[in-house]
Order: structure tokens, then C-alpha cells, then sequence
């Protein structure tokens, strides 16, 4: 699915359409936000803004998808992080490279006859992916440490 496509669909299979997320976009019409996400009409075009906005009020993040999908990127969740206790952060970091795999094993593993298979580039993707929900936990609970000491 392309952008255009996925802003489309994002308005109108939220409940209610463009009648109930134009007043909260701040778009005084529903019909312009309906041109708007329309892949026919050249007139009017969803901002940046308004995009963010859109995905943040429905919750659909089906533009973001197709927006890296077209430049051949990811997004991932970032976890939720209550609470900060340093044994906990200490532990992450030493246990990194346990839990997300080694990935110098898997690279070597994967250049040993000097060509990259299918399967060996989906077995370093499941590292590569299993190591960035790491290090997106390990930038929010740093994140949360910094935070709790300041409010404190």
C-alpha cells in the first residue's frame, strides 16, 4: 500500500470518517479532508502535520508503514518504561548481546563461502530486529532514569 492509499484508508475506516476527524484535525470541512486523502484530486494534499496528527488521534499508523516500506525501513514500538532501577539497566547491557544474538557470530557464519543466501539475510534480519527492540528498551529506560532523577 502506498501513502496516498494508506491516508485514505486511515480517514475513512476511522468510525465516523472524515465527519468525526476533521474538527480534530482542525480542518474546518470534512469534504476538504476527504479532497485531501482522495488519490485523484491534485488540489489539496495531506501535510506532515496533519499526518502525524491523523495517526496519533486514530491510532492507525498504516501511513507510517507504507511511508517505510517505500524507503525500505522499519518502525518498531518503543516499551513502556515505569520505573528506573540501575541493576535493571546494568543488567540489559551486559545481557545484550546474549538476548539479541550475537551478530559477529552471524555475519561471519553468513560470509564463510563468500555469498549472502536468502536464508542467511532473513537470519541476520531476526538479529538485526531482535537487537534494535533491545536498544529501543535500553534508550527508553536510560531515558526513565534521566527523568526520575530530575524530578526528584
Amino acid at each position: 500500500m502506498n501513502i496516498i492509499d494508506a491516508a485514505y484508508h486511515t480517514v475513512h475506516d476511522y468510525p465516523g470518517g472524515a465527519n468525526a476527524l476533521a474538527p480534530r484535525l482542525g480542518i474546518k470541512s470534512p469534504a476538504v479532508l476527504n479532497s485531501k486523502v482522495n488519490p485523484n484530486t491534485d488540489t489539496h494534499h495531506i501535510t506532515l502535520a496533519e499526518a502525524s496528527k491523523l495517526m496519533g488521534i486514530t491510532n492507525d499508523y498504516r501511513i507510517l508503514h507504507a511511508l517505510n516500506a517505500e524507503h525500505g525501513k522499519v518502525a518498531i514500538d518503543l516499551p513502556q518504561i515505569p520505573e528506573c532501577r540501575d541493576t535493571a539497566l546494568t543488567e540489559l547491557v551486559l545481557n545484550m548481546g546474549i538476548s539479541g544474538g550475537d551478530i559477529q557470530s552471524v555475519f561471519k557464519e553468513m560470509m564463510l563461502d563468500g555469498r549472502i543466501t536468502r536464508g542467511e539475510a532473513v537470519d541476520m534480519s531476526r538479529v538485526i530486529n531482535k537487537l534494535h527492540k533491545i536498544l529501543a528498551e535500553l534508550d527508553a529506560k536510560v531515558h526513565a532514569c534521566v527523568e526520575g532523577k530530575e524530578k526528584a
